[in-house]
């Protein structure tokens, strides 16, 4: 929102200046120091590379950058649209801007409402996003359950910013590792013993009391579960329907049309390092079964059938060594064209803590602690707040105390009574708030509470583009340490009827935003505590 109205600006001067740039090629920033403006450009130091910038008419003077920013700041101090909404300076080669107490409280007062934020940015394209597609050979773990959170979040920020998402679970229930959870179930059904190479958890014993599959049982749990952390999938995708559909036989014979596979030592191997990978890969092995490779190339074939637009898979770190592998294939089937709707967001892992102290065993089963456990423990706020709190690509470390804390260690709670107070603050003012601002300058805080919302619209785009998700608990965290200083620095309620009045729209503007974000992020905004 504002970085755009200061591109659109700052195009407009250059273009007087007869300077031939597009908006998106102007870089906005914030300053690390305050003191130097909300925002900043150092474009004067780009344009010196230009060939006419760097010539006067005499064909020899130079200007520095420090100049063009002037003569930038010039064209800048014409524009009466521009001097409504900011304030510039020039310092050395970087033009600062400001953004006026006006635009401030007119941003708080005309454009916080329950869309703030929403954008047209996707412009309608599909996006399919593959996340979570757990084996159904066991519980969830937390692992699991953060890339839950991740793609459910990321999957409501797209949305949001104007992308049309399906998501979608891939069920990989075809192969060695469902028929050896199933004779594993099968041998304790017989009273038999579990092959050593079998599956051994307490959960098995479970299984073998049910008559069903076991991998149906199994996939019917991890739905349940990821219903508890608010996770539901619009499509759940069969690679066994794959096979018995032969599309992963017609995505062999495909690649060996283009001449892309051959034979050795009675396997057949696709030439995927031709295309980028370290080394070539095994899709049929010398049993004449399909690899699970295989199998992931007729899926992101079929993806593209269905017509996406862009393709986003999130997977754990430990798959890092099947990106190449899976983009050459793609490279392969389709050219530069549809490889370049592939997007690939590896997360690391979580450790989980107590009270700093590492916990791996469930007290329940002494085997390991379950997605469902932690959820039943810390609810399921907590869980996905926590679980995309960092990074995608950092290593998360989770305590579970810390997450069940009603103090400002834990950030959800910290976050979520912001929310309940502001409206218990209103509910308790109701009659006197009119909806309508009358205010000319800003307090310090204000200022910097409204420059924090005002920049909201442009995060929730970045984070679409850049899928760090983790950068919207930031917000909240910050937007609610803002209010909880406010509150403690001024009355709301004063003798003063405008300055009561005021501070009662500020603070229902700070609740509206948290609102979204936290909506955003799965978690509750509840209005009692």
């Amino acid at each position: 929102m504002i970085q755009q109205q200061l591109q659109g600006c700052i195009f407009q001067a250059l273009k007087n200046l007869k300077i031939d740039i597009t908006p998106d090629q102007i870089d906005i920033e914030k300053p690390k120091n305050p003191e130097h403006g909300d925002y900043a450009t150092n474009l004067a130091m780009r344009l010196v590379k230009v060939a006419r910038l760097r010539q006067g008419s005499d064909g020899q003077a130079k200007k520095a950058p420090p100049q063009i920013a002037l003569d930038i700041l010039n064209e800048l101090e014409k524009d009466k649209k521009a001097q409504k909404y900011f304030s510039f300076s020039v310092v050395g080669g970087y033009v600062n801007i400001k953004l006026t107490d006006s635009y401030l409280i007119e941003i708080l007062s005309s454009k916080v409402n329950k869309d703030f934020g929403k954008s047209v940015l996707g412009k309608g394209q599909k996006v399919l996003l593959e996340f979570v597609s757990a084996n159904p050979t066991g519980p969830l773990h937390i692992g699991h359950g953060r890339w839950a959170a991740i793609g459910d979040v990321l999957a409501n920020i797209l949305k949001y910013t104007g992308f049309k998402v399906t998501e979608e679970f891939y069920i990989n229930d075809q192969g060695n590792q469902v028929e050896s959870l199933r004779a594993s179930v099968e041998a304790v059904r017989q009273n038999k013993e579990i092959p050593a190479d079998g599956y051994h958890g307490h959960y098995v014993q479970n299984l073998a009391k049910e008559k069903k599959d076991p991998i149906k049982l199994l996939l019917a749990q991890q739905k349940a579960v990821l219903n508890k952390m608010g996770v539901e999938f619009d499509s759940w995708f069969s690679e066994k329907k794959l096979h018995q559909q032969n599309k992963v036989k017609q995505a062999i014979e495909l690649l060996q049309k283009k001449d892309l596979v051959e034979k050795r030592d009675k396997a057949v191997w696709f030439k995927s390092s031709d295309f980028g990978d370290d080394k070539d890969r095994v899709l049929i092995r010398e049993t004449g079964e399909a690899t699970y490779f295989a199998a992931d190339i007729a899926y992101h074939k079929n993806k593209l059938a269905r017509g996406y637009d862009l393709l986003i898979n999130i997977w754990g770190a430990d798959h890092h060594g099947y990106v190449a592998r899976l983009k050459a294939a793609l490279k392969a089937l389709t050219g530069d064209k549809d490889f370049n709707k592939l997007h690939i967001i590896l997360g690391q892992l979580v450790t989980l803590y107590r009270a700093g102290v590492p916990v791996r065993m469930s007290k329940r089963t002494g085997e390991m602690i379950t997605l469902e456990e932690v959820i039943e423990e810390i609810g399921q706020d907590a869980a996905r707040y926590f679980l995309v709190s960092r990074s995608t690509d950092t290593h998360l470390d989770f305590d579970l105390e810390i997450a069940k804390k009603k103090s400002e260690e834990n950030p959800v709670y910290y976050i979520q009574y912001a929310h309940a107070r502001i409206c218990s603050i209103l509910r308790q003012n109701e009659a006197q708030i009119k909806g309508s601002i009358k205010r000319d300058t800003l307090e310090s805080l204000e200022r910097k509470i409204i420059l924090a919302i005002a920049q909201i619209p442009d995060e929730l785009e970045l984070i679409s583009q850049t899928y760090n998700i983790h950068r919207l608990t930031y917000l909240a965290q910050e937007l609610a340490k803002m209010f909880h200083s406010f509150y403690h620095e001024y009355r709301v309620l004063s003798d003063n009827k405008e300055d009561t009045l005021w501070r009662l729209e500020f603070i229902k503007a700070i609740k509206q935003v948290l609102e979204i974000i936290l909506t955003l992020l799965g978690v509750s905004a509840p209005e009692r505590m």
